[in-house]
């Protein structure tokens, strides 16, 4: 499997345009034809390259779809985003790299902004860090949810292009500048 993050992308756009836009369809049916364990593999491929890279622009590229494929595992219905059971195990270690960013201040401002929109849903990441990953508690404690933390239509035309689910998310969430 080639790990990179523009074949993760495709494979991960493929794979989400498959899921029918159909309610009737139901999360029986993604079970069925193998969605919710593509995606689960597809979780396990972004945790192997952000260990495996030694590319640090990677790693934190890599870092930051695996938190949003968690968060949004959580938060989201399964039958809208394909995503259903993803490995705890890939989760707590993500949520674990991701203390370790905090601890050494290696957030990046776009993972800064990111990781406080998602504490807003705050029991998506506590259950995995509290009592376990102080640092990451004490980030996801501390932010005041009642401020938008986003930057709606701040970010260039393309920015969050080829960036799987996320990218989606955040593109449908409209921080890109319009045309």
């Amino acid at each position: 499997m080639d790990y990179s993050l523009d074949n993760l992308s495709a494979l991960e756009l493929k794979l989400y345009n498959s899921i029918p836009n159909n309610l009737n369809f139901g999360d029986n049916q993604l079970e069925v034809d193998g969605t919710f364990a593509k995606y689960r593999n597809l979780h396990v491929d972004y945790f192997q390259l952000l260990i495996t890279t030694s590319d640090e622009i990677i790693k934190l590229e890599a870092l930051k779809r695996l938190i949003f494929l968690s968060w949004y595992s959580y938060t989201e219905p399964s039958i809208f985003n394909g995503i259903e059971s993803l490995k705890n195990e890939i989760i707590f270690n993500s949520y674990s790299i991701l203390n370790d960013y905090i601890r050494a201040d290696k957030l990046d401002e776009e993972l800064e902004w990111m990781l406080k929109f998602y504490a807003n849903w705050d029991w998506a990441i506590l259950d995995f860090s509290e009592n376990r990953l102080s640092e990451l508690t004490n980030f996801v404690k501390t932010v005041d949810t009642s401020i938008s933390t986003y930057p709606k239509q701040k970010l260039p035309q393309g920015t969050m292009s080829s960036r799987g689910q996320m990218g989606l998310y955040w593109i449908s969430m409209q921080v890109e500048i319009e045309k």
